[in-house]
């Protein structure tokens, strides 16, 4: 990094809704050494908005421009810009590819996501003043990348407050209020009451929207709050004593709707159910869901019974065959032939086409001793104690039976 480098123009400060423009590359340096590999390209001016203040920074391209006004730009050697940081007012550009200093370039920001950021940096404002309004609380966190944006809120909040804080800050959006930003004087700053997170000093970049926030920022914002277009919480976390949301605005919300919509439409189709009931339909399919399940292990249970009761009770080595039972009253079933006979006793649960778990016990010897022959003949995997082994195998019930019976 060349830190002799001169403060960059912020171009995005004077333009957040520039898409392209024009600089002189001062220096580039890095290659498999730098930052990831990637070559860090300082500008005297630029629309890139860094990673800064909680928010990710702009994408897009760097375009060498030609010697002569009437010659075409060269896309062939254009350079991919892939982060953005910002240190002592320097902003490095990281790039797939070098540029040599000196010649003039293009710049093209990835537009969608730097307006989506705006969207949604916007819409954190007016939700953080509501909130600061109402509790008195602060914005403690931030982050808002090209997948979230999340705030963090020195207090809790409920579930209706959150769902009144939404109402006032989208009625704030369709007012469709100027957003203004503004650096006012070191007097003028020091009457003004707004929000900021850290201790600041020089030039103070204030974001205004009227009888709503004033707070500290450096990111680019929309004109008006209109273009917000709605805001939408979407998840609520209580965190270190306060509250984590996660909200969509924009586009993004648009989105979110339709993911969502596409999944009760689904839903809905699946139960054969209007959307309004859909949440009262699962609930209900659930439930008897639940009563199948009760009423297949009370029957389950009625079967091991009467197929322990079936055992031979002078037989020294036995084995159970099951579908679908319990793993618990399998070991229960294997506890009882253990007290009854006095070699082998063994149950499998499963079928021939799915396979079979197993457990198996002798009272007076070592059952592992019969685990190492299941092995060698059926390749079962699992192990246990003298008192009791466990495993899974693949065999026929017949074959199983077969083994049995020769012991």
């Amino acid at each position: 990094m060349n830190l002799s480098s001169p403060a960059t123009q912020k171009l995005y400060d004077q333009n957040p809704y520039g898409k392209t423009f024009e600089a002189q590359v001062l220096s580039c340096c890095g290659g498999e050494k730098s930052h990831k590999g990637q070559f860090d390209i300082i500008l005297n001016q630029t629309l890139f908005f860094p990673e800064e203040g909680g928010q990710t920074p702009d994408l897009g391209l760097l375009i060498p421009l030609p010697s002569s006004p009437d010659l075409p730009a060269d896309a062939s050697s254009q350079v991919r810009v892939l982060d953005v940081k910002i240190k002592a007012g320097v902003i490095h550009h990281f790039c797939d590819g070098p540029l040599a200093p000196g010649p003039p370039v293009r710049g093209s920001i990835d537009w969608e996501r730097r307006y989506d950021n705006m969207q949604n940096h916007s819409g954190e404002h007016i939700f953080s003043g509501l909130v600061h309004s109402a509790f008195g609380y602060e914005n403690v966190g931030f982050h808002l990348s090209e997948r979230t944006c999340s705030m963090d809120y020195s207090g809790p909040l409920t579930r209706e407050e959150i769902d009144r804080l939404e109402t006032a800050a989208n009625r704030i959006i369709f007012d469709n209020r100027v957003i203004d930003a503004s650096y006012p004087s070191a007097e003028e700053l020091a009457q003004l009451d707004y929000r900021s997170k850290k201790a600041l000093s020089g030039p103070v970049r204030i974001v205004t929207i009227p009888d709503c926030d004033v707070c500290a920022c450096c990111a680019p914002h929309v004109r008006r709050t209109g273009e917000v277009g709605l805001l939408k919480v979407l998840q609520i976390q209580s965190y270190k004593g306060g509250t984590r949301l996660i909200i969509a605005c924009g586009m993004r919300a648009l989105a979110d709707f339709r993911r969502k919509q596409s999944v009760l439409e689904e839903v809905s189709h699946l139960l054969s159910s209007p959307q309004e009931e859909a949440a009262m339909a699962l609930s209900k399919r659930l439930a008897d869901l639940l009563a199948l399940k009760d009423a297949l292990h009370e029957a389950s249970a009625r079967l091991l019974a009467s197929d322990l009761a079936g055992l031979d009770p002078s037989a020294a080595n036995v084995c159970l065959f099951e579908n679908g039972i319990d793993p618990i009253r399998l070991r229960q079933a294997v506890n009882q032939m253990s007290a009854v006979h006095s070699g082998y006793c063994a149950a499998f649960n499963g079928s021939d086409s799915d396979g079979y778990s197993y457990i198996l016990s002798i009272a007076d010897g070592d059952a592992r001793i019969l685990n190492e022959q299941l092995k060698e003949r059926f390749s079962a995997r699992g192990g246990g104690s003298a008192a009791m082994c466990q495993g899974s195998l693949r065999a026929s019930r017949r074959d199983l039976e077969d083994f049995f019976s020769a012991l």
